[in-house]
């Protein structure tokens, strides 16, 4: 059997040099399509050529699309003189002539495009429709973005993506994306290619990263590409901006409960920077004017930075870095429950974008990442169960990962690549806490792990009606010699230019386990990697949609079904006991789960206002034989129901205004139904108040809605723009519990208990100012 996974991977290893070392008769016309102000890689631009002049008669000759990292590919090309063609929506129309000389090779073409304000009428005719959408996957434009609520003036990405259909919230204090019946480590989080363990602040109020500096946001919710792997449920692909390539830029905003600046600019005609830092204050703001309040004290920070380096019309070099720090904890006024979590994302990157003689793109990246959580949580003498509780989790990756893509081929756009991952993990984990055991090396469990992983894909036009996207993933988890082939096909048909049929399948596989106790309903995050004892965890995903497109593409509908079957899913036993230095292999049961619904997105992209309804029917189902007496049950962030509305509008270039609105069932809860105490001979009890449980998750809290919106100014002060912003947070101070507990009220000598909840945020309003300089 070795020898026989040996000789795929070397088949395979083979089929990836044989392509980057693929020749070609004929010529073939490349290169990078950006900003000619910010230097930013500019995606999905139509490139079209023509042969000897441009006529509004005249069809093209050969058409491409540049893509995610702005490169495009004109294949076999013979000799002659040509006009290229190349336009993007809010930049100006580039045509230039272009002579081909020669016989065989490569013949690079970069274009800079000038951004405009205004769209022009086109004079060129396109030789097919709009790009199409691809299956289960959406991206969000910066534009709207600008308009939307937030807390504090920074852009809300992850509360924008949690307002799509199919991405459930879990609590106010939940952080990450719960996709289609996954949890949040079940979603593969992309910045620049680097892997980000938890890319959003409390709540996802706002990202790890500051969204000014963003290019793009892509999120693909199920059954994704074979380039895609280590993740069960979904990717999240978000890619920064390079720095201006024009001028040194200042961005600086300040709000009353957080503030931000970026920087950014050239240190020479071929290397530009960008910084930014950002800081929420919000447990200061508590301090000192809401002191005797019980709700939890929240702040944090981060910083980021990012330089390229344009070695030559070949190659770009990009090293970025991140850091974050989030801090959630009980206030002083607290008597019940104290509580202390945090966690931190570090990472350093090296990317690297090389066109080889052959117009094949090569992208090498190496990165480092760091990523650190801890949970304290002390319950008080009146409460009803000890829930004590303490973690840590430390994760340390070295990654290597080198793709390729090829396009020399008409109707064929194909990659592969290899990747190796080395990780180191540090974990505590504890039913009381205590500096000795937080200082202690000696009750650390420390682990070890490496996974390695090829694939390769074809996106396909098999007929101008029909296009598919086939590929496969070899994955190899090295400390169960675990082997695994992962089938990936996904196929779009288009009877009409308004009418698209997609369907889809996907297998996946996650070495990597987010473990939380559902006893507590605070933040317990533990994270733990796959073992001798703990297999990695599998995905088997299926999706059919149509997507049709209404008045001239203004309005796109979109409805799509899913299914998505998981095999070895890790929970924590109802019955573990806890003792330091002992292996938390022994405290996992093993089991199953399920999630399946339908999704209905109204999408309106253009025109004054834009935005979008959606709606989510789903089940997500669990099924452990130790847990629930081995019935199924629902986990928390399972809601059946889910709408959400999403609106901007722009009365004029300097007036906007964005509301967002979201409804969803209530999450569920393991809850008492009775009380009890035992008592012995002496008729004196000896037990204390006990409790009868309901099935797991059997109870449901209130619904959860809740309302935000924003007003937004554009201004300029001695020539220099700036923006002054109106956020109003909840608007009708909907009070969405994100912990539910029980405590012991005492009257007349005797305990009764007591159901309370935490509420995280009331109503804040915040006002702020945005200036450029």
């Amino acid at each position: 059997m070795k020898a026989f996974k040996s000789k795929i991977v070397i088949v395979l290893l083979s089929a990836i040099c044989t392509l980057s070392n693929a020749q070609d008769q004929k010529v073939n016309i490349s290169g990078w399509v950006t900003d000619a102000v910010t230097g930013d890689f500019l995606i999905g631009s139509n490139i079209l050529l023509y042969k000897d002049s441009l006529s509004l008669n005249s069809q093209p000759l050969k058409g491409a699309a540049s893509n995610n990292v702005g490169f495009y590919v004109l294949s076999k090309i013979p000799k002659g003189k040509y006009v290229i063609v190349i336009r993007n929506i809010g930049y100006k129309t580039l045509a230039a002539e272009i002579n081909n000389t020669i016989e065989q090779g490569s013949l690079r073409y970069n274009a800079k495009l000038i951004p405009e304000d205004v769209k022009l009428e086109e004079i060129v005719v396109e030789d097919k429709k709009a790009e199409e959408s691809k299956i289960s996957t959406i991206e969000v434009s910066r534009e709207l973005l600008d308009q939307l609520p937030s807390l504090g003036g920074e852009t809300p990405i992850f509360k924008a993506l949690e307002m799509l259909p199919g991405i459930k919230t879990a609590s106010e204090l939940s952080s990450g994306l719960y996709v289609r019946g996954g949890s949040p480590d079940q979603t593969l989080t992309l910045l620049d290619g680097v892997i980000i363990y938890n890319p959003a602040h409390l709540g996802n109020f706002s990202s790890t990263f500051n969204s000014s500096a963003l290019q793009s946001v892509k999120l693909i919710k199920g059954a994704f590409p074979a380039e895609y792997g280590g993740r069960l449920s979904s990717v999240l692909d978000i890619k920064l901006r390079s720095g201006t390539q024009e001028k040194d830029k200042r961005n600086l905003t300040l709000g009353s409960i957080s503030s931000s600046v970026m920087l950014e600019g050239p240190l020479n005609e071929n290397l530009t920077y960008m910084i930014s830092g950002r800081s929420m204050y919000y447990d200061f703001y508590q301090k000192q004017f809401n002191k005797n309040s019980n709700l939890p004290r929240y702040n944090y920070y981060d910083l980021s930075g990012k330089m390229t380096f344009n070695i030559s019309e070949n190659n770009i070099l990009s090293v970025a870095g991140l850091y974050n720090k989030d801090n959630v904890y009980s206030p002083g006024t607290s008597s019940d429950i104290n509580y202390d979590i945090g966690w931190q994302n570090s990472a350093l990157s090296f990317n690297w974008f090389t066109i080889n003689e052959k117009s094949l793109l090569i992208n090498t990246i190496v990165s480092f990442v760091d990523y650190k959580s801890s949970s304290i949580l002390n319950t008080e003498k009146n409460s009803a169960a000890n829930s004590n509780y303490y973690s840590s989790s430390v994760l340390n990756d070295i990654i290597i990962k080198t793709n390729v893509e090829s396009n020399i081929e008409e109707n064929h756009k194909i990659k592969a690549g290899v990747e190796l991952a080395i990780h180191n993990y540090d974990l505590i984990y504890s039913d009381f806490y205590s500096e000795l055991i937080e200082n202690n090396p000696n009750v650390e469990q420390y682990s070890a792990a490496s996974e390695f992983a090829l694939f390769i894909q074809d996106e396909w036009e098999i007929f101008p009606f029909w296009k598919a996207n086939i590929g496969g993933r070899f994955y190899y988890f090295k400390s169960k010699e675990f082997f695994r082939f992962e089938p990936r096909v996904s196929t779009s048909f288009y009877p009409t230019e308004y009418l698209q049929l997609n369907l889809a399948y996907a297998k996946a596989h996650q070495f990597l386990h987010l473990i939380v106790r559902n006893d507590i309903s605070l933040p317990t995050d533990l994270w733990y990697p796959s073992s001798e004892k703990i297999t990695p965890s599998e995905s088997d995903q299926v999706v059919a949609g149509i997507d049709a497109y209404l008045n001239n593409r203004m309005y796109k509908v979109s409805v799509e079904a899913y299914y998505k079957r998981m095999n070895s899913i890790y929970e924590f036993k109802n019955s573990s006991t806890i003792q330091i230095g002992e292996s938390l292999d022994n405290q996992f049961t093993e089991g199953k789960g399920e999630s399946y619904g339908m999704e209905i997105f109204l999408n309106k992209k253009d025109g004054q206002l834009t935005g979008w309804i959606g709606y989510t029917l789903s089940w997500t189902r669990r099924q452990f034989d130790e847990l629930n007496t081995g019935r199924v049950f629902y986990p928390r962030y399972d809601r059946r129901h889910d709408i959400s509305l999403v609106l901007g509008y722009s009365f004029s270039p300097k007036l906007s205004f964005g509301i967002t609105w979201k409804f969803a069932s209530g999450q569920g809860l393991t809850l008492p139904t009775g009380q009890y105490q035992l008592y012995g001979d002496n008729l004196i009890s000896n037990s204390g108040l006990q409790f009868n449980y309901t099935n797991r998750n059997d109870f449901r809290l209130s619904s959860y809605h809740k309302m935000d919106v924003n007003i937004a100014y554009n201004f300029e002060l001695l020539n220099l723009p700036g923006t002054l912003y109106l956020n109003v947070f909840n608007v009708y101070n909907k009070s969405n519990p994100f912990a539910v507990y029980i405590n012991l009220k005492e009257e007349n000598g005797k305990k009764f208990p007591v159901l309370k909840q935490l509420t995280l945020f009331p109503i804040i309003p915040t006002v702020g100012i945005k200036l450029q300089f």
